[in-house]
């Protein structure tokens, strides 16, 4: 039967049953705002009411203009990561015009003939039956794949309509999750903007005040330094004068911080810049036995750049996320290229990450770590991700961090490019 044992005890008439059912349903759509909670909810609640053995749901991701798979089951294995859904892929198409539930079991051999052959083994492997599309306003925002009964019975047309009507209400609160995570994150990255601005103006007069007299210290320690001979007292002179250097370098920090230099436009190869970044890093991974992969998904890799400015940010990214998987038992750096979103006529994002298996960073951390001076290194200055930060931001770019306390972070940097 497609009714749960709390809806058998009932026993209502067909459209009572539905009607009771979808209530519960959208109030559990109304519950959550998180879009992958959300997804994984949704796969939870189908497979409560349902035989079906395996669910998976594809999202749009806005930034990669990919369909993306969310609300994970832990059996599926590499399975559904060997191929990537764009607007252009032949599944997509099919949902995206004809607007309704595809049935593999019913559909006729031309219909799958026209998906790709990726696409007709992946549906054949995964023994998927349903395919509902998630549309709002007349634009596919996802997908679900249905597997099979686990009773090896067809599904009826009254059960296909059911589903048909529970992932209607899906895709509008999927719809508006995703509006209201868009909204928050927009808000974020110009109260993180107007804050840097802010931190950059005190930055510059705290420089200025500091470096004057910073350098009347220095002089004077290196003056009285010559008349001393005893070797303890020289060892004192030789800390202070390395004190005195780190808090200089600190102000030359300040100073990059505060008044950057504009970038000098050419044309730079990302994928052959972070070559040249990991070439730089050599012995720091080596030392830490880390497996660095570099997974490129993008034929073009050019944009107009300022190549040392963007090293110096990929410096400073990369060698966060070595130093933080340094008590981490399995250590993986991926480095990743992809096209992102359309950004106008001709022009896109080039999305580049950075991904490590260290400790990860608190939900509540995230935004702090562009702070100016947060640091969790033992001699770290705090100041390398809020400068570079300033450099992708002066390239009209964006920088983002997303990250699981214990499982390593990702930081995504997106760069405008041509096209």
């Amino acid at each position: 039967m497609f009714l749960s044992r709390d809806m058998q005890r009932r026993s209502p008439s067909g459209r009572e049953f539905s009607r009771i059912l979808l209530a519960e349903f959208n109030r559990s759509l109304m519950l959550i705002a998180d879009r992958d909670l959300l997804a994984a909810n949704i796969v939870s609640k189908i497979m409560q009411i349902s035989t079906v053995k395996r669910i998976v749901v594809y999202l749009l991701n806005s930034e990669t203009e990919q369909y993306v798979r969310t609300g994970k089951q832990e059996d599926e294995g590499e399975l559904f990561g060997q191929i990537r859904f764009t607007p252009h892929s032949k599944l997509v198409n099919w949902l995206s015009v004809n607007d309704t539930c595809f049935q593999v079991s019913r559909s006729s051999s031309s219909i799958m003939s026209y998906f790709s052959d990726r696409e007709q083994e992946l549906i054949r492997k995964a023994r998927i039956e349903l395919i509902f599309p998630l549309k709002v306003i007349n634009r596919l925002n996802g997908f679900v794949l249905l597997g099979q009964r686990a009773d090896g019975n067809g599904f009826s047309g009254q059960e296909i309509d059911l589903l048909g009507l529970l992932f209607e209400q899906a895709a509008f609160a999927l719809e508006n999750t995703a509006l209201y995570e868009e909204q928050s994150a927009r808000i974020q990255k110009m109260y993180r903007a107007d804050r840097l601005a802010l931190l950059g103006q005190l930055a510059a007069g705290a420089a200025h005040e500091i470096r004057n007299p910073l350098t009347a210290i220095r002089s004077t320690i290196q003056y009285l330094g010559r008349g001393i001979h005893d070797p303890d007292r020289q060892e004192m002179v030789h800390e202070l004068m390395e004190e005195v250097d780190r808090i200089n370098n600190i102000v030359q920090g300040l100073l990059s911080f505060s008044r950057p230099a504009e970038p000098e436009m050419a044309r730079v190869d990302m994928e052959q810049l972070l070559q040249q970044t990991l070439v730089l890093l050599h012995n720091a991974i080596v030392r830490r036995q880390i497996d660095v992969t570099l997974d490129i998904h993008v034929e073009n890799t050019v944009l107009m750049a300022d190549a040392s400015q963007l090293k110096q940010v990929f410096l400073n990214v990369i060698l966060n996320a070595v130093e933080a998987m340094e008590n981490s038992r399995n250590r993986r750096l991926k480095l990743g290229i992809e096209s992102g979103r359309s950004l106008g006529f001709q022009s896109r994002y080039l999305l580049i990450s950075v991904t490590d298996s260290g400790k990860g960073i608190e939900a509540g951390d995230i935004e702090t770590v562009f702070n100016p001076f947060y640091t969790t290194k033992k001699n770290g200055t705090g100041l390398g991700l809020p400068i570079s930060y300033g450099i992708v931001h002066r390239h009209g770019g964006e920088m983002d961090i997303n990250s699981q306390p214990g499982k390593g972070a990702t930081v995504i940097i997106k760069l405008p490019q041509t096209v």
